[in-house]
């Protein structure tokens, strides 16, 4: 019986700790998952993907109509499509293209004034359509490059006073999707904005470089060229 109690407690000792998902009044959504689910779509780091979508799907049945939630969930379902895809399934990519597409419809269904969900849709889009099969391609790029390219107009009273790594990755998706679709002209004035507008940052650096046509060809991903740490969970949860 000893033997039996003392077993016990070792295996409830190895239990993993309970997930906390809900999230701090504090904080928005997109500081809540963000990180989690960038791990997963950046680096394929799977259970930190997890984490980021149990946390997201706790505060979804409480926020059925959150935009930026459902933004959130449509990145999270087009990583779903990446490991289809990457898995030869292809059943399972239509699967989850048919549910991104009734995700995105409810997206932009309420406060279509909030810039949010158009980076993440389009972000989200246009990173998948690398990877896509040739009937989506062109269209994932045209409808994430379109999203993209009304948030200046949506941020019209502040966006020239943004840091330059919220214009500048902005920019740099607009002007790669661009060229993915072949439109010249438009990646080359959004190179040149990059390089009237970002002067002393690494996106100047990039736009330079993108002026070589060979060096945009031969870039079939990109990364993002610095980090937000003052966004970051742990640094918000600090502040507070």
């Amino acid at each position: 019986m000893l033997r039996a109690g003392i077993l016990c407690l070792l295996a409830f000792a190895l239990l993993p700790a309970a997930e906390n998902l809900v999230k701090p009044d504090k904080i928005s959504i997109d500081t809540w998952v963000r990180e989690d689910l960038f791990a997963g779509w950046i680096a394929n780091d799977l259970d930190a993907f997890q984490h980021g979508v149990r946390k997201l799907d706790a505060y979804l049945q409480d926020h059925p109509d959150d935009a930026e939630a459902l933004a959130w969930n449509y990145l999270a379902i087009a990583y779903r499509m990446r490991q289809a895809l990457a898995a030869g399934d292809d059943a399972a990519y239509r699967r989850h293209l048919a549910t991104a597409n009734d995700v995105l419809q409810k997206t932009f269904a309420t406060n279509p004034e909030n810039p949010g969900p158009y980076i993440i849709v389009g972000s989200a889009l246009v990173r998948l359509a690398s990877s896509a099969p040739e009937p989506d391609r062109a269209r994932m790029y045209r409808d994430g490059r379109d999203l993209l390219n009304k948030v200046p107009g949506l941020q019209k009273d502040y966006f020239d006073t943004l840091p330059p790594h919220m214009r500048g990755e902005l920019w740099s998706q607009i002007a790669f999707a661009s060229d993915r679709l072949g439109e010249t002209a438009e990646r080359d004035r959004v190179i040149s904005e990059i390089l009237t507008k970002l002067q002393g940052s690494p996106y100047e650096t990039r736009a330079r470089h993108w002026q070589k046509l060979s060096n945009l060809k031969n870039e079939g991903d990109y990364a993002c060229l610095s980090c937000h740490e003052p966004g970051r969970l742990a640094s918000v949860l600090a502040k507070k």
